[in-house]
């Protein structure tokens, strides 16, 4: 309803500017104002070629149908880019009664806009706009835009908390550029139409007198003109939304992420401490093993002295257990030649010579020479 008001208020006093300013250049004692020039030559953009000019009056009842069809499709356009814009922006019953109006406009008004408005050239910039639109409708389907988030992706993360969502309505996507742009051309379009629908008004006007009605042109294009800039308007605050909200999210998740980071430089810096110890206490027990190993190599050093003096000893003790069995060989030696003697008649003792020069291990056993290697008192053996 409010929208409803403010459209209302809107398209009076457009319509109050667009009667006054013929009135004032008909007074006694005033200079005639020129009409506005056209911005930026944009409303040439949809005029007809000079060859296509006719005199006023004679263009083809085709020609006018043909108008009114583009003048219908370009009410169209505004109402299926207002399903892109946030709910309630536009008043959609407005904009279906200036279709009703532009369906009952006479022959006579449309000639009019037809001299500064080609058929031919609204319908192809209309023609993209709409295949613009239609293609993004085909991905995405549901109410109009209303207020939503962007989803966090993680638990605790900040989210993106846009006033728009996307025509679905279930999540936050950014409409296209090429939709946007198109939004910008359906505006452009009725704000051309709007500047043509002017001079024509004013010219209907003064020729009608007084009782013109110019409400049958200007009205219903006011409307759409406000309209259309009202989605236009809102496609891009939507867009400009988002893009803050997005901003807005991810300085927060960047913060979020620092937070994060800082709790897991603490837990870094914990656990440095721990190997920090853990390293001293290596380093400790290191000292120790050198400590040990220094033992070790001291302990190693004087075994291998007890063991050379342990071999020297062995081979002094080797020595004379060599000499003492050399003795003891030879003392066994010298009891057999003593024993021999003993045994040997008196007047046949001789003593072996080589008894005496022996060492023990070459010593000759003379009992060995006894016969049968039995030595008894009267069996001696051969004499030497």
């Amino acid at each position: 309803m409010r929208n409803k008001f403010l459209t209302t208020i809107t398209v009076a006093v457009c319509l109050a500017a667009g009667v006054a300013q013929p009135l004032r250049a008909q007074e006694p004692g005033r200079f005639p104002r020129p009409a506005p020039a056209p911005r930026s030559g944009a409303r040439f953009a949809l005029a007809p070629d000079p060859a296509q000019q006719v005199p006023v009056g004679q263009h083809p009842l085709q020609s006018l149908e043909d108008l009114r069809s583009e003048l219908l499709s370009l009410a169209d356009s505004v109402q299926e880019f207002a399903g892109l814009a946030p709910a309630e922006l536009v008043d959609t019953d407005s904009l279906q009664q200036a279709r009703v109006q532009i369906q009952q406009m006479p022959a006579q008004s449309l000639n009019t806009l037809r001299r500064a408005i080609d058929p031919a050239k609204l319908h192809d910039r209309l023609l993209r706009a709409r295949a613009a639109v239609a293609e993004y409708s085909k991905a995405v389907s549901g109410p109009k835009m209303i207020a939503g988030s962007m989803p966090s992706f993680s638990a605790g993360f900040p989210n993106a908390n846009g006033l728009c969502t996307s025509a679905n309505g279930t999540d936050v996507n950014r409409i296209p550029n090429a939709v946007v742009i198109a939004a910008d051309v359906v505006f452009f379009i009725a704000d051309v139409v709007r500047e043509s629908a002017q001079d024509g008004c004013k010219e209907i006007l003064v020729v009608a007198g007084e009782g013109g009605n110019t409400s049958l042109v200007c009205i219903p294009l006011d409307i759409i003109w406000i309209a259309a800039k009202a989605v236009d308007e809102g496609i891009h605050f939507c867009d400009d939304d988002l893009t803050g909200a997005v901003v807005d999210a991810n300085y927060a998740r960047l913060n979020h992420i620092h937070d994060d980071l800082a709790n897991v430089q603490t837990g870094v810096n914990t656990v440095t401490t721990d190997v920090s110890n853990v390293s001293t206490q290596v380093s400790n027990v290191g000292v120790q093993i050198s400590n040990v190993d220094t033992h070790i190599s001291a302990v190693d050093a004087h075994i291998t002295t007890l063991i050379a003096g342990l071999s020297a000893q062995l081979t002094t003790l080797q020595a004379s257990v060599d000499l003492a069995n050399q003795r003891l060989l030879k003392t066994i030696a010298g009891q057999a030649q003593t024993m021999k003697l003993e045994l040997t008649p008196d007047g046949s003792r001789i003593l072996v010579p080589s008894i005496l020069s022996c060492t023990g291990s070459n010593c000759p056993n003379v009992l060995a020479l006894c016969p049968g290697g039995v030595c008894a008192w009267n069996s001696v053996g051969p004499l030497p």
